[in-house]
């Protein structure tokens, strides 16, 4: 009971804020991903950390940083009965100056 009272707390605090909690899954980047994280110099740390904390719609999510705006675009894959994670494949990624 006391820890279903903790997180409801936790929860309304975060919403009156705009806090959100990290997303989760696993991560699968394609070729072309690879590609232009060659290209624009990114590491998978960096879209990693704009897939869990970064502001999007559906299949889009775009993370600011000080002087650069980073962004992705990803697509979910079926989670098969025993995969307790869901999986994203990032399709394509960019960075921009701010």
């Amino acid at each position: 009971m006391k820890q279903l009272l903790k997180e409801f707390v936790f929860d309304m605090i975060r919403q009156l804020f705009g806090w959100s909690k990290p997303r989760g899954g696993e991560i699968i980047a394609t070729p072309y991903t690879l590609q232009k994280m060659r290209e624009y110099g990114l590491d998978i740390a960096t879209l990693e950390d704009v897939f869990r904390h970064g502001v999007g719609n559906k299949h889009k999510i775009v993370q600011r940083y000080s002087n650069v705006i980073v962004g992705i675009y990803y697509k979910t894959v079926k989670r098969k009965p025993f995969q307790s994670q869901p999986r994203y494949v990032i399709t394509t990624c960019w960075k921009r100056k701010r």
